[in-house]
């Protein structure tokens, strides 16, 4: 039988009453805390007794103190000397127990206890949930502005999708915490000029339940990635995991050491500065010798440029295959380019480069081809030729929309938009097709498998 377990707690930092009541129900079943560690709680096995808990906040203290302060250590003995023993402490948050019956208790003014744990509250926890909601702003921000400026590529990527998951139930779970705080905070202080102690509560299941979307927004994320995108963000989580038990482990060695707090904050804080970079680096290291451009794709596009005409046997060929899918939207992205000298004239093409926009939403297929034409149209420049889409005869190439870009100035160009029932192709060869050619297209973009 283990005589130790290890919980993670749900508790909310300023919920006192929600956590001595839990507290003296675990002594009751034979369990008394006896750390909290940087993710869970550590408890002992005891004889089952009732006891009595309670929850004093200390402002003044810091994670980064080595031992508590003098100060600390008095008001420690004051509690001791009431019959009330230190189970635990982390930063300003202390937890003492009491065998006696009906002990006196710790904190005996109301407005007091409010202002401690509004002081202890802005030490840490509220500077932290205000950093990461600023986080979750900027976030799902540039998501917002990618989705207005490139709908297409937002709603295909699994990695944006789990944005618009993610930054959301933080927003939820965060202005819970804010929100239930603050509006005890004011009950609190009426309360407390009653004399009275308003009790605190908190809010497991927002947190469990944001936990748990996140958690399966994110291996759904990861199960749709492929190949060496896939292994660059495994390695990316792993990286990051990595760096907050480091960190973690760097800041209690230097309390070990008896380091200063001050040197403990700074050495700590510089590591967060420095792995993240190492970690960058690491990461790119990973894509360069991953093969860079082909992360994200598949090997073979459905369509190459042999299928569209005989290329020469000394021609060298490039390729660059990328893949992009989403419940929503999938998006392929092919090139194939011969390296060969061309001569004026020359007929062999050299180079060809499509995007298939399969739309698996039905309600974006006007929003997309709705973007490709607007995108497409945009006025030119001083030194950019206006461009637009001309309507063209769809038949030859099996479409139900086709239209070829041109120019203001020089007319149209060999860069084809084709509409299919579920599907959008942009086609950009570098000559201009034939029939049997634009019927190929239509085969194997058109209906082919992706």
């Amino acid at each position: 039988m283990k005589d130790t377990k290890r919980r993670f707690e749900w508790f909310s930092f300023y919920d006192h009453t929600g956590l001595e009541r839990h507290l003296e129900g675990m002594a009751e079943r034979g369990w008394l805390l006896e750390k909290i560690g940087n993710f869970t709680w550590h408890y002992r096995r005891i004889e089952p007794k009732k006891l009595t808990f309670s929850v004093s906040y200390f402002p003044r203290a810091s994670q980064f103190d080595p031992e508590p302060s003098e100060e600390q250590r008095t008001f420690y003995d004051f509690c001791a000397h009431t019959g009330w023993t230190l189970a635990a402490a982390s930063a300003q948050f202390q937890v003492f127990y009491n065998d006696r019956p009906n002990p006196v208790p710790i904190d005996t003014d109301p407005a007091l206890e409010v202002e401690t744990i509004h002081q202890a509250a802005k030490k840490g926890w509220l500077v932290s949930q205000l950093i990461l909601l600023g986080v979750g702003v900027l976030n799902f921000g540039q998501f917002l502005w990618r989705l207005l400026d490139d709908p297409i590529t937002a709603l295909s990527s699994p990695l944006h999708l789990f944005s618009l998951v993610c930054w959301p139930v933080l927003f939820l779970m965060i202005g819970v915490e804010l929100g239930t705080y603050f509006l005890w905070r004011r009950r609190a202080l009426r309360a407390a000029e009653q004399g009275e102690f308003l009790a605190t509560r908190s809010h497991p299941m927002v947190q469990k339940l944001a936990l748990a979307v996140v958690s399966v927004g994110l291996v759904w994320c990861l199960a749709c990635l492929r190949g060496g995108m896939l292994t660059m963000m495994v390695a990316m989580l792993a990286c990051t995991f990595g760096i907050v038990f480091l960190v973690m482990r760097l800041r209690e060695l230097l309390k070990r050491y008896k380091a200063s707090a001050g040197v403990n904050r700074a050495v700590t804080l510089g590591a967060c500065v420095i792995l993240p970079v190492i970690m960058v680096v690491l990461v790119t290291a990973l894509v360069l010798t991953s093969g860079g451009r082909r992360l994200a794709g598949s090997d073979e596009p459905p369509l190459a440029l042999a299928d569209m005409t005989e290329t020469p046997a000394d021609g060298e060929l490039d390729q660059d295959v990328r893949l992009s899918q989403s419940p929503l939207l999938a998006v392929l992205t092919a090139s194939q380019y011969l390296r060969l000298g061309r001569s004026p004239g020359d007929p062999v093409p050299h180079w060809l480069q499509y995007t298939v926009i399969e739309v698996r939403a039905s309600f974006l297929y006007d929003v997309c081809k709705g973007h490709l034409l607007g995108r497409n149209g945009a006025l030119g420049t001083d030194r950019l030729p206006v461009k637009y889409y001309v309507p063209i005869d769809p038949a030859p190439w099996g479409a139900e929309e086709a239209y070829q870009s041109a120019y203001e100035d020089s007319g149209p160009m060999d860069d084809y938009l084709l509409c299919y029932p579920d599907r959008i192709v942009e086609f950009d060869p570098d000559w201009e097709p034939t029939q049997e050619q634009m019927a190929l297209v239509g085969e194997k973009l058109g209906r082919g498998p992706l």
